[in-house]
């Protein structure tokens, strides 16, 4: 179905004739019914949101900043549905070496905690976004480099060209790949970057830690998985691809430390979880976890095995486990 009609259907602007031709286009495959629904919520969250014009976008180096603005942040939370901020001029983004003179449109998309997003974009590659995560991207990718933005986590399923390469850019990290399916693990802050391949093949560069000034290249083979913590590269196969089901919704922990399960659901959810009964601590789980039932659902679960209670404290968005 041509992805104009459908646009125009989903804003109201078809005739009849139209109207019945998608309508027969949904009755075909239940698969059709759920790409109008993903286009719809993607419409949804383009309400919000308006193009950025590459020249009131700040460029300066490789550094990616977020400046959350509170009241639509708390909105955000309180809505429970995805919205576009666009505030390219929030982030600091490379400056293109290409087409300097022309001016390019972009979209800002942010997903709030607790929740998660799926998008089509200009080239037909599909992106799944993990909750609070910003990816930036052109509003049609020019004669260049296909380039996005990245600051949170997301899977692609890039759209194979030979002749424009897809690039990612993350806070520590650049991602070239042609045509393939990987994960991207790259929030801000958190001093780490985690590239996992399912499928096809990608070529990783970053800066190395030290006073060399050089940059580390690896090209990652099929179910290899690269992690770059303070500037080191180790690769390693993957071992648990229930990981990769947060883009249906899912929370998969597999014979995962507690510790590690609350800094997930700390950054997922944007909350902090004091944890007073450190002896929680060493034990580990394996479970799966609907993201939609929120982080409560996981801490009752928990109670199930391990005794303990917690508190919650709404005003200031924090947990205490005793």
């Amino acid at each position: 179905m041509d992805k104009e009609l459908l646009q125009r259907y989903i804003e109201g602007n078809v005739s009849r004739e139209e109207t019945e031709a998608v309508v027969d286009w949904l009755d075909e495959d239940k698969a059709n019914v759920r790409e109008l629904i993903a286009l719809h919520k993607l419409y949804d969250i383009s309400l919000f949101n308006k193009p950025v014009l590459e020249s009131e976008t700040i460029f300066i180096k490789n550094k990616l900043v977020k400046k959350y603005r509170k009241i639509v942040y708390e909105l955000l939370k309180i809505a429970a549905i995805f919205l576009i901020f666009a505030a390219v001029s929030q982030l600091f983004l490379h400056k293109p070496e290409k087409n300097m003179n022309h001016e390019i449109a972009y979209q800002t998309l942010f997903i709030p905690p607790g929740q998660r997003a799926e998008l089509m974009l200009p080239d037909s590659t599909k992106v799944w976004l993990n909750a609070k995560t910003r990816l930036v991207y052109p509003v049609s990718f020019g004669e260049g480099d296909r380039m996005v933005i990245l600051d949170g986590e997301a899977y692609f399923d890039v759209r194979p060209n030979e002749n424009k390469p897809f690039i990612v850019k993350t806070e520590m990290m650049d991602i070239n790949v042609l045509g393939t399916e990987f994960n991207i693990m790259a929030y801000s802050g958190l001093n780490t970057t985690r590239v996992a391949l399912l499928k096809g093949s990608v070529d990783i560069k970053a800066l190395k830690n030290d006073s060399s000034g050089g940059t580390i290249n690896h090209i990652m083979k099929i179910n290899e998985q690269a992690t770059l913590h303070n500037g080191k590269l180790t690769v390693s196969q993957i071992t648990d691809f229930d990981y990769f089901k947060w883009k249906e919704g899912l929370l998969c922990f597999n014979n995962e430390p507690v510790g590690s399960m609350i800094a997930k659901l700390q950054l997922y959810f944007d909350i902090k979880i004091n944890v007073e009964k450190k002896d929680l601590l060493k034990y580990k789980y394996t479970g799966k976890f609907r993201t939609k039932d929120g982080v409560e659902q996981v801490l009752k679960v928990l109670q199930l095995e391990h005794k303990f209670t917690y508190t919650k404290d709404n005003e200031l968005n924090v947990i205490t486990i005793k």
